[in-house]
């Protein structure tokens, strides 16, 4: 890994910042549209689940390589990359009139976000002081929060205006893709063009930045070498972790907007709002407090937190405890993020950093399935919200469990202090 700048606050900081906000305001722009979208074609839950989940697919499938590909040829590259596929993807609703067509666009932002992911991630390592590697994680997470507070609520917001009615029936005739069958009720062009814009910024950004890794190339490689240049053992613990929570995120996630719509909620997408804004605000305040406790330790709460505020949402179903459990998800996520990518960055010493973030990131891939895929089709199987809720606040509860052991293995135990009575004891005291 290269040696990291002393200070958190450099140029490569603020472009990669500003490139992860484009990115991502692209991606949740879809966050409760997507439901709506697959919904108005005619899909059922099952089916916004795969959906969902597809992206899933094609991500766990390159990730290994997306970790050996930034090893060895650099961060950079990869981070455009990432940002092409999602700028493609964008582009590509306009194209996609129906749910068969709309599988290869789900695909290319799986596709985006390995990449992406991946090499930022590792990016960010690369750049950051070895002692507030914790923080600078938190203060990069703020710019993914803002897109995630600004991007549902202003996808709902365009989806619905009124006011934008004249523009989204010019764009339907200039774009044969639009969603023309279904914009009588939404305005999806509108959406779709917005978000080709924030990915764009991301491209453009990224081209700003300056690779600091030093690639690793060797001129021949056994099959054992190039596997393990694929996957980081040392990342397998974050990366199930981070599987656990994503899957709670996700179960959260594709079932809000539908749920809000059927209690009769104004906008679904404030939720993602309220989640955001409490992460940013704790991630401002507590980031700096990530460097100062062992991480095994701050996790701990942190799960706890979320599996308790989805349960709350599974059980008591109503529009407050929706605000509520956003808050909470909100507190919670800005904790554990974080410090799980603090956590992959401490054990993956050296400069298979890239190897250790695809590894990391498998497991994103797998949660976003099992929230996606897996909750949906029992969603549908069982026309119920808690179920699925509750099995996702569950997946957090096996995580805090899991924290838990590790931290007692890796974490250094206190000595209890010897009796006074005993030799020990009268060594210690000196008589």
């Amino acid at each position: 890994m290269a040696a990291a700048n002393n200070r958190i606050f450099t140029p490569n900081f603020f472009y990669l910042s500003f490139c992860t906000f484009g990115f991502f305001i692209s991606f949740t722009l879809f966050f409760p549209t997507l439901p709506l979208l697959i919904k108005s074609h005619g899909g059922d839950a099952a089916i916004i689940g795969l959906m969902v989940g597809a992206s899933s697919i094609v991500s766990l499938a390159i990730r290994p390589v997306t970790g050996r590909l930034t090893d060895r040829y650099g961060r950079r590259r990869f981070i455009l990359v990432g940002c092409l596929c999602m700028l493609l993807s964008s582009i590509g609703y306009d194209f996609a009139p129906n749910l068969g067509s709309m599988w290869p666009v789900r695909l290319m932002a799986g596709a985006g976000i390995a990449f992406f992911f991946t090499a930022s991630t590792a990016f960010m390592g690369d750049i950051s002081p070895s002692g507030q590697r914790g923080r600078a994680m938190a203060y990069l997470g703020i710019f993914n929060n803002i897109s995630m507070a600004l991007g549902p609520a202003l996808g709902i917001w365009l989806i619905k205006s009124d006011r934008l009615g004249g523009i989204e029936r010019r764009l339907e005739d200039w774009l044969p893709g639009s969603g023309s069958s279904v914009t009588d009720q939404y305005n999806f062009a509108i959406l779709f063009v917005v978000a080709t814009v924030f990915a764009l910024v991301g491209v453009v950004l990224s081209l700003r930045l300056k690779e600091v890794h030093v690639p690793t190339r060797k001129a021949k490689e056994s099959p054992l070498e190039m596997v393990q240049s694929m996957l980081h053992r040392d990342a397998a613990v974050p990366a199930i972790l981070n599987g656990l929570v994503t899957s709670n995120f996700v179960a959260l996630n594709i079932f809000i907007p539908l749920f809000g719509e059927e209690i009769g909620m104004a906008n679904p997408g404030l939720y993602y709002t309220v989640y955001a804004l409490a992460m940013i605000l704790f991630r401002l305040i507590g980031g700096q407090f990530l460097d100062r406790y062992p991480r095994q330790l701050i996790m701990i709460p942190s799960l706890f937190c979320l599996m308790t505020a989805t349960l709350m949402l599974a059980f008591i179903q109503t529009e407050p405890i929706v605000y509520v459990t956003a808050v909470l998800v909100g507190v919670g996520s800005g904790v554990v993020q974080p410090t799980l990518q603090a956590y992959l960055v401490d054990k993956a010493k050296g400069v298979r950093l890239g190897a250790a973030s695809g590894t990391f990131a498998i497991g994103m891939d797998v949660g976003v399935f099992g929230g996606g895929a897996v909750m949906g089709r029992v969603q549908h199987a069982t026309d119920s919200y808690t179920v699925p809720w509750t099995t996702a606040g569950l997946c957090s509860g096996v995580a805090m469990l899991i924290a838990i052991y590790v931290a007692s293995k890796e974490l250094p135990r206190r000595k209890a202090p010897a009796a006074p009575g005993t030799a020990l004891g009268r060594a210690a005291t000196g008589s």
